[in-house]
């Protein structure tokens, strides 16, 4: 699987807030143009989107420019921009009239084992009274889940991203974004592009190698 670990849009100035908000109904309507600064040059090779109207988003460094189409179905998740951009100042445009999030870093691939579950939650709690008869809970939700095991592909660079990314965004539970083309002929199409959290924020990874190798068992739930 290929996902953004560390959202660089985090730590960049004129971004609404909206934009950077990880609940994805933040959507942000008033224009349709972000400029980033960062305060050194970032290194970009994919975004992260959430909830919008948009078909096309298109980054651009000032000189160079990439245009990404946006799933039909499912927008929420990873898009690689096929292009890498090294640059402290980029700008984000879409044709939609709002989006929730927007995510600008570098992608990580972490090879999954062959063992994986797919599958449902929902944090509905209904009850049933004497007589058999079931009360539907009030004011809950429901989502798709996704668990895969990554075996001894945690190296170095990941962690790094791992380690940037945990005070601001992991230990506050932001959700990924996952792009799962690898996995494709394992989960469902409409999962190729996933927006997900984890149960707990990513803890202790586990080796019993002599290597910068780690692994960990991700257990995502879809986020909204």
């Amino acid at each position: 699987m290929k996902i953004l670990i560390d959202d660089k849009l985090q730590r960049a100035s004129g971004m609404p807030a909206e934009v950077l908000s990880p609940a994805l109904s933040d959507k942000y309507t008033t224009a349709v143009i972000f400029n980033a600064v960062f305060d050194e040059s970032e290194v970009v090779d994919c975004i992260g989107v959430g909830y919008t109207d948009a078909t096309e988003i298109e980054v651009t460094d000032g000189s160079d420019s990439v245009t990404v189409t946006i799933a039909a179905s499912n927008k929420n998740g990873l898009y690689l921009l096929g292009e890498t951009f090294e640059s402290d100042t980029l700008t984000i445009e879409h044709n939609g009239t709002y989006i929730g999030r927007i995510a600008l870093g570098k992608y990580r691939t972490l090879g999954t084992s062959p063992t994986k579950e797919i599958g449902f939650y929902t944090t509905n709690e209904s009850r049933k009274t004497l007589s058999g008869q079931v009360i539907p809970g009030a004011g809950g939700y429901s989502g798709r889940r996704f668990e895969a095991d990554v075996r001894y592909k945690i190296d170095e660079d990941v962690y790094e991203d791992i380690a940037t990314a945990y005070n601001d965004q992991i230990s506050k539970g932001f959700p990924y974004f996952l792009l799962l083309d690898d996995e494709q002929h394992k989960v469902p199409a409409s999962m190729l592009h996933f927006y997900a959290t984890t149960k707990q924020p990513l803890s202790l990874l586990q080796s019993s190698t002599y290597k910068f190798l780690y692994s960990y068992k991700f257990s995502f739930m879809e986020a909204f």
